[in-house]
């Protein structure tokens, strides 16, 4: 693998800290998951406990890719140095 981008060079090897840097962005798609599900069930059906534990487990289980991806996607667009800039 190369080391640098051959366009922009853009280095390929990360920070030690970005995966630690990542982890709270990951935290926060998780904290606004969990959120919107239970006020959207609260207010909606108002169901038993088990099912909004059972909904937002599922949901947040759902969701983990994007999550995972996301998380380092959008701190490396904010803390990173890097933009993209389409042709």
């Amino acid at each position: 693998m190369n080391e640098k981008c051959p366009v922009c060079g853009t280095g390929f090897t990360p920070e030690p800290g970005f995966y630690f840097g990542a982890l709270y962005i990951s935290y926060g798609f998780t904290v606004v998951f969990f959120a919107g599900i239970s006020l959207l069930l609260y207010f909606t059906i108002r169901p038993a406990s088990w099912v909004c534990r059972t909904a937002i487990l599922g949901t947040s289980l759902f969701f983990i890719p994007f999550s995972f991806r996301y998380s380092r996607i959008l701190f490396l667009y904010w803390f990173g140095g890097i933009s993209y800039r389409g042709k």
